[in-house]
């Protein structure tokens, strides 16, 4: 969660990049954003992960720059449930 976009604050967005060459290089053409400005403030959202396979977020805001500049962007890799 953060807080939403003020005369203050920066807005942030989260995007699905396809593929980790778009993610290493915060390619945003063919990315799928999964979460806006808004969503993030208050309770948050939830996105879930319907694969087992890498998934690679970044924010897309202002053309991808908080990406390209490495502090607003992660990876999620997903695995199998433990047995106890």
């Amino acid at each position: 969660m953060y807080d939403p976009p003020t005369n203050i604050t920066h807005p942030h967005s989260v995007y699905l990049m396809n593929n980790l060459r778009s993610y290493l290089a915060c390619d945003l053409k063919k990315a799928r954003m999964v979460g806006n400005v808004i969503q993030g403030g208050g309770s948050g959202f939830e996105f879930v992960l319907k694969k087992r396979k890498p998934h690679y977020f970044v924010c897309g805001e202002r053309n991808g720059i908080h990406c390209t500049i490495g502090l607003m962007k992660f990876v999620i890799t997903p695995r199998r449930p433990c047995r106890y």
